[in-house]
């Protein structure tokens, strides 16, 4: 039965996934989700954390071609930009979505200012590209946490400075010491 589901998934996923893409088995877009990761060290981090049925994981190469100023026609000569549109099965500037891989195109990029950078051209990219999938709420942008905080068994996440601040203000009036932690990617 696994066999015949491998094949009949290979014959109707059309043109040659990228190598990078570590697909999932479920075709169901109400259940199935991609995530966008920033290279290969959280790509392998997410790979052994997901749901293999519905998550399929993605690790880009650094740095996106920033495509707000370039045509469509342009647009996929650049191979990540390629990659990704191979593999949610979508042409740039297309408004069919029948061929739609993904329910869910999630950006994941690093706590940090490269990985902030990173998920605003990934995000220029769908709004300028591929537009119909974030106007039909496709496209997701995690936000992971900068700091994590411990005090005992209490765990706290912080996105920014300033809330690290007010958790560290908090905790004051508890015993112990916290330990703060901040992340350099995914955590």
């Amino acid at each position: 039965r696994a066999a015949k589901k491998v094949v009949r998934k290979k014959l109707t996923s059309g043109p040659a996934l990228p190598g990078k893409l570590a697909d999932c088995t479920a075709q169901d877009l109400n259940r199935t989700e991609l995530f966008l990761v920033e290279g290969d060290s959280a790509g392998g981090s997410a790979k052994q954390a997901r749901d293999r049925e519905y998550q399929a994981i993605m690790p880009l190469k650094g740095k996106i071609l920033n495509t707000w100023e370039v045509s469509s026609d342009e647009v996929l000569a650049a191979q990540e930009v390629h990659d990704i549109s191979v593999a949610i099965g979508i042409d740039p500037d297309s408004d069919d979505l029948s061929q739609l891989r993904y329910g869910k195109i999630c950006i994941l990029a690093d706590a940090d200012s490269d990985g902030l950078h990173i998920a605003t051209l990934l995000c220029a990219l769908f709004v300028k590209h591929f537009r119909a999938l974030v106007k039909h709420g496709h496209v997701y942008v995690a936000l992971p946490p900068l700091y994590r905080i411990d005090l005992g068994k209490e765990v706290y996440y912080a996105l920014t400075e300033e809330e690290k601040e007010g958790v560290l203000e908090q905790l004051k009036r508890k015993k112990g010491k916290p330990n703060v932690q901040r992340f350099k990617g995914l955590g």
